[in-house]
């Protein structure tokens, strides 16, 4: 399988700490967040930890295999209660309109045929003031990641982050 590596999350967090990350964009208790591309769930159960009960995580991804993992170990985290699964077809996303306070698409965009329509989506099920947080590959020769003709820049992405409706787009220092 093409992204197996994908389910360690102990050599992951060494990369990107996850909770760091999510409490650096500022989650908190009780919110709504959505997933997109969620994969084995390295962000989304973290996140489940940090938005607690009285929040909700919607885990999206194309790849069933993935979302059952992400259900036996939200089981596992005791967050299975907080996170709900959706299979996707990789080109809408199962969710409602206006629902979510947070999008978060994570190392996933470089990957799709067509990002603007993923942008679009995420859009679409955010609630007005909601946001949207990307981690992307930076566009530069790296010993990880995906080649360089998948990666785009910064601007690049705010370009299609505009396109698909996004106003306001701040940038984070990198992690």
């Amino acid at each position: 399988m093409k992204h197996s590596h994908l389910q360690n999350f102990e050599e992951r967090e060494k990369i990107l700490p996850s909770r760091e990350i999510l409490t650096h964009f500022g989650l908190r208790a009780g919110q709504r967040l959505a997933d997109l591309g969620c994969g084995y769930g390295f962000f989304a159960l973290t996140a489940a930890e940090i938005v607690g009960p009285k929040g909700m995580v919607a885990a999206v991804d194309i790849n069933a295999e993935g979302l059952d993992e992400l259900q036996k170990r939200a089981l596992t985290r005791k967050v299975d209660g907080t996170i709900k699964t959706y299979l996707s077809d990789g080109t809408n996303v199962p969710l409602p309109d206006e629902y979510f306070e947070i999008a978060l698409i994570a190392l996933v965009l470089h990957e799709l045929n067509n990002p603007l329509l993923y942008l679009r989506e995420a859009h679409r099920i955010l609630v007005d003031g909601g946001q949207i947080w990307v981690i992307e590959w930076q566009k530069k020769e790296m010993t990880m990641g995906p080649p360089m003709q998948e990666k785009k820049s910064t601007e690049e992405w705010t370009a299609l982050m505009t396109e698909a409706g996004f106003r306001a787009i701040k940038r984070l220092p990198t992690i």
